[in-house]
């Protein structure tokens, strides 16, 4: 029989780099260093962009062009911030019996938007959102799930839930799952932007 000194020593060992598949995102001392360094990322994003933008007002002064059409749609913030979510024991009891399509259009509903409006929000087509509205037991890849997750701007715990529903989890050994926890996180749900940092970061973009 092993010595009890060797076991508790490789349980330490074990507890220190051992990290599941599908360990979940929490905010730990560790996920606020790599949030920090995202943060400055964008920073320095948008002071590029500022400088860009600078430089082609000065070239273009003599020429006229339309404004309204370099500008990016915001999507609005706060919306889950403002939705009171009722988790009493009976609700949360119904929630874990919830597929995937059954929470997505719960959601979706409790948020007051229309089917379009959320998958467009979604950069998910018609008839991809049709199959899913159509079969309860509908299984998405998790990039749809993602894309849900910032289109009906959820917090980082409905983010979860909903991932979870269709047998996901947010995990620290994926770059876009770091990058949307970041957003979600931060309540910052701006396709945009968002895909410009996954690409910047050699992740594949929604849409």
């Amino acid at each position: 029989m092993a010595d009890q000194k060797l076991i508790d020593e490789v349980g330490k060992y074990i507890d220190k780099y051992y990290e599941p598949a599908k360990d979940d995102i929490k905010i730990d001392k560790e996920m606020l260093s790599i949030f920090d360094r995202i943060t400055r990322f964008r920073k320095k994003r948008a002071e590029e962009k500022a400088l860009q933008e600078e430089i082609q007002e000065e070239s273009s002064k003599a020429e006229e062009f339309d404004v309204s059409t370099m500008q990016k749609t915001k999507i609005q913030k706060g919306m889950s911030s403002t939705m009171s979510v009722n988790r009493n024991i009976d609700h949360l009891m119904d929630q874990l019996e919830e597929t995937f399509s059954q929470r997505l259009l719960r959601m979706i509903d409790e948020r007051g938007m229309t089917d379009s409006e959320a998958y467009t929000k979604a950069y998910v087509d018609r008839r991809h959102f049709s199959k899913i509205r159509k079969d309860v037991n509908y299984v998405p890849n998790k990039k749809t799930v993602l894309a849900f997750t910032i289109a009906l701007e959820l917090s980082l715990d409905e983010a979860k839930d909903l991932l979870g529903s269709a047998g996901f989890a947010l995990s620290r050994s994926s770059k876009t799952d770091i990058i949307v926890a970041y957003f979600l996180q931060n309540k910052i749900y701006d396709m945009f932007e968002i895909n410009d940092v996954l690409d910047a970061y050699g992740q594949p973009i929604f849409g």
